[in-house]
């Protein structure tokens, strides 16, 4: 658990102080896992949960005196167990908000009791002890850089010494190093099927969702305004203080339907932020809220207003230019004309015509009407076959000094007027 903590885990810069876990979703991943061996660990290893730690788990906890019950004293302010260790010291002591746990057992029972402030309190359990093998089983089982020979050295232990405690401390010492392993390989898939965020893509997305924001009732937002102006050579606006935690931008959002959302974008993703500090220019980093994909997951979970406009407005999100769709129109129409003259002329009247209709009336109806007839002898090429060949030469003429006379009609006009006489 210590190699993961000390490689896997997501830490803040350290400062003036010990580093804390940062809110992500890998660390909450790592936590989760964490506190679901910690809880089952009581009832599928009974013997190695009431092996009494070489040192107590000791963290400042947000857990008050009433959450304790039945297997409790409660003096006061002082909590402790009714389970007590061979030195007749309780193996769970509450003394004002320092919290010291000296088995499993204890430590499982403490998590169920938490209930939903289980994941603060083991955040704040191994920030407190950053590599807490040393506080349950002693030093020589620490977590160490390079050759880790922890483990020889307890099977010489085990075979020159006959203590039954020995032989708990290999067995809680590979559970622990399964977990390790365990966190290990969840952290490798994770960051593999991690998609991060970077300043391009967050930009693409706030342009594209003001282009459908303002003050109609149609439109999905109100407003959206990055908090900063300024742009670093690296697409961030977040202050480099905050680069260094993944953070991106700050954005302000005034849905419709919500008091403004003040977010933050970054590498990690989308959350929501504690808002402007009152009598500062600067706002609470704290993270408020889950962490989401993209600007757009968040604000479908924030905002219904948001998700009935943006399904009114999907179609124009996602809508093909006008001219993108004629050309791939016709070059399917163009592949299947060989043998084919319905579909020519499906084409012509579906897809020419509405460009010619978009000219003068008079000039609309005398092209159509010339038009007609040369599809007529397309399709008709098999029973005219015995015409001559002067007559096919005047036909051929024709086109050429019809686009004489009418230039601004379309180019596929003309190219279908060839087309149906080399089909004739």
């Amino acid at each position: 658990m210590g190699t993961a903590l000390a490689r896997a885990a997501q830490w803040t810069a350290a400062g003036s102080g010990t580093g804390t876990l940062e809110i992500t979703p890998l660390n909450e991943s790592l936590l989760n896992q964490i506190i679901t061996f910690a809880e089952d660990f009581s009832t599928r290893h009974p013997q190695e949960a009431a092996f009494v730690f070489r040192e107590p788990l000791e963290w400042k906890t947000q857990l008050g005196f009433s959450v304790f019950g039945e297997g409790y004293d409660i003096n006061g302010a002082t909590v402790q167990s009714e389970a007590k260790g061979k030195d007749d010291q309780p193996l769970l002591l509450l003394t004002g908000s320092t919290l010291r746990v000296r088995s499993f057992d204890q430590l499982s029972c403490l998590l169920q009791i938490a209930m939903e402030k289980k994941l603060k309190e083991a955040q704040a359990c191994l920030e407190a002890n950053r590599d807490p093998i040393v506080k349950i089983l002693g030093p020589e089982y620490g977590t160490v850089e390079g050759e880790d020979t922890s483990m020889l050295h307890l099977l010489d232990k085990v075979k020159k010494d006959d203590d039954p405690e020995t032989e708990i401390k290999m067995k809680i010492f590979l559970l622990l190093h399964q977990l390790d392993l365990q966190l290990l390989n969840s952290s490798l898939k994770h960051i593999s099927q991690d998609v991060r965020l970077n300043p391009a893509a967050i930009n693409n997305e706030v342009n594209l969702l003001k282009n459908f924001s303002g003050k109609g009732e149609e439109t999905v937002l109100e407003s959206l305004e990055y908090t900063s102006d300024y742009t670093f050579s690296n697409g961030c606006r977040a202050p480099p203080w905050r680069q260094v935690h993944g953070e991106i931008c700050y954005l302000v959002i005034k849905p419709h339907d919500t008091d403004p959302l003040y977010i933050t974008c970054s590498t990690a993703g989308v959350f929501l932020n504690g808002g402007e500090l009152k009598g500062k220019d600067d706002i609470d980093y704290e993270r408020k809220s889950y962490v989401y994909k993209d600007i757009v997951t968040f604000l479908r979970e924030r905002s219904p207003r948001f998700v009935e406009n943006m399904a009114k407005q999907e179609y124009n999100f996602f809508k093909e230019p006008t001219y993108e769709k004629n050309y791939q129109r016709m070059e399917v129409v163009d592949a299947k004309v060989p043998g084919q003259s319905q579909n020519l002329y499906d084409f012509t009247e579906k897809n020419v015509c509405e460009k010619v209709k978009s000219s003068a009336a008079r000039r609309r109806s005398i092209d159509k009407k010339k038009l007609e007839p040369s599809m007529n002898k397309a399709s008709g090429r098999f029973e005219d076959v015995s015409e001559s060949s002067s007559e096919t030469e005047e036909d051929e003429e024709q086109p050429i000094r019809h686009q004489e006379g009418n230039t601004d009609l379309p180019s596929e006009y003309w190219g279908i007027q060839k087309l149906a006489k080399y089909l004739k």
